[in-house]
Protein backbone atom coordinates (compact mmCIF):
# COMPACT_ATOMS: atom_id res chain seq x y z
CA UNK A 1 0.00 0.00 0.00
CA UNK A 2 2.85 2.39 0.80
CA UNK A 3 4.41 1.92 -2.61
CA UNK A 4 1.09 2.71 -4.31
CA UNK A 5 0.77 5.91 -2.25
CA UNK A 6 4.31 7.00 -3.16
CA UNK A 7 3.75 6.30 -6.88
CA UNK A 8 0.58 8.41 -6.68
CA UNK A 9 2.51 11.29 -5.13
CA UNK A 10 5.25 10.99 -7.74
CA UNK A 11 2.72 10.97 -10.61
CA UNK A 12 1.14 14.16 -9.30
CA UNK A 13 4.53 15.82 -8.86
CA UNK A 14 5.34 15.21 -12.52
CA UNK A 15 3.08 18.20 -13.25
CA UNK A 16 5.47 20.59 -11.48
CA UNK A 17 7.97 21.27 -14.31
CA UNK A 18 5.21 22.23 -16.74
CA UNK A 19 3.43 24.42 -14.18
CA UNK A 20 6.57 26.20 -12.86
CA UNK A 21 5.30 26.00 -9.30
CA UNK A 22 7.25 27.75 -6.58
CA UNK A 23 5.57 26.04 -3.66
CA UNK A 24 4.08 22.60 -3.16
CA UNK A 25 2.08 21.16 -0.29
CA UNK A 26 1.80 17.37 -0.28
CA UNK A 27 -0.94 16.05 1.98
CA UNK A 28 -1.39 12.35 2.54
CA UNK A 29 -3.23 10.20 5.02
CA UNK A 30 -0.31 7.74 5.00
CA UNK A 31 2.04 8.38 7.90
CA UNK A 32 4.46 5.88 6.36
CA UNK A 33 4.62 7.87 3.09
CA UNK A 34 5.09 11.12 5.02
CA UNK A 35 7.95 9.64 7.04
CA UNK A 36 9.57 7.98 4.04
CA UNK A 37 9.64 11.21 2.05
CA UNK A 38 10.75 13.39 4.98
CA UNK A 39 13.54 11.04 6.00
CA UNK A 40 14.40 9.98 2.46
CA UNK A 41 14.88 6.36 3.47
CA UNK A 42 12.62 3.43 4.16
CA UNK A 43 14.02 0.05 5.12
CA UNK A 44 11.52 -2.19 3.38
CA UNK A 45 10.79 -0.14 0.27
CA UNK A 46 12.93 0.39 -2.78
CA UNK A 47 14.12 3.98 -2.26
CA UNK A 48 14.13 4.74 -6.01
CA UNK A 49 10.61 6.18 -5.75
CA UNK A 50 11.63 8.40 -2.83
CA UNK A 51 14.73 9.61 -4.69
CA UNK A 52 12.59 10.49 -7.71
CA UNK A 53 10.18 12.42 -5.48
CA UNK A 54 13.11 14.39 -4.02
CA UNK A 55 14.56 15.04 -7.49
CA UNK A 56 11.22 16.36 -8.70
CA UNK A 57 11.06 18.73 -5.73
CA UNK A 58 14.61 20.11 -6.09
CA UNK A 59 13.53 23.17 -8.11
CA UNK A 60 10.61 24.00 -5.83
CA UNK A 61 11.48 26.83 -3.44
CA UNK A 62 8.92 25.98 -0.78
CA UNK A 63 7.83 22.43 -0.19
CA UNK A 64 6.06 20.75 2.66
CA UNK A 65 4.70 17.28 3.28
CA UNK A 66 1.94 16.90 5.77
CA UNK A 67 0.20 13.91 7.31
CA UNK A 68 -3.55 14.39 7.64
CA UNK A 69 -6.18 12.07 9.00
CA UNK A 70 -8.20 10.12 6.47
CA UNK A 71 -11.38 11.75 7.79
CA UNK A 72 -9.89 15.20 7.14
CA UNK A 73 -8.95 14.28 3.61
CA UNK A 74 -12.45 14.98 2.26
CA UNK A 75 -11.32 17.35 -0.49
CA UNK A 76 -9.03 14.75 -2.05
CA UNK A 77 -11.65 12.05 -1.63
CA UNK A 78 -14.28 14.20 -3.34
CA UNK A 79 -11.89 15.02 -6.21
CA UNK A 80 -11.31 11.31 -6.73
CA UNK A 81 -15.07 10.76 -6.85
CA UNK A 82 -15.49 13.52 -9.47
CA UNK A 83 -12.77 12.04 -11.63
CA UNK A 84 -14.17 8.52 -11.30
CA UNK A 85 -17.65 9.77 -12.20
CA UNK A 86 -16.40 11.34 -15.41
CA UNK A 87 -13.75 8.74 -16.28
CA UNK A 88 -11.69 11.33 -18.12
CA UNK A 89 -8.30 10.33 -16.74
CA UNK A 90 -5.98 12.86 -15.12
CA UNK A 91 -7.51 16.28 -14.47
CA UNK A 92 -5.82 19.42 -13.18
CA UNK A 93 -8.05 21.87 -11.32
CA UNK A 94 -7.03 25.53 -11.15
CA UNK A 95 -9.96 26.30 -8.82
CA UNK A 96 -11.84 24.10 -6.40
CA UNK A 97 -14.83 22.42 -8.10
CA UNK A 98 -18.20 23.31 -6.61
CA UNK A 99 -18.90 19.68 -5.61
CA UNK A 100 -15.93 19.68 -3.27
Amino acid sequence: MLEVELWGILDELKLIPNRRLESVLIQTDSIEATTAIQEGVFRILNTTIIRRIHQTLTNVKQRKIQHILREENTVANNLVKIIRDRRLGLRLFEDTPSRV
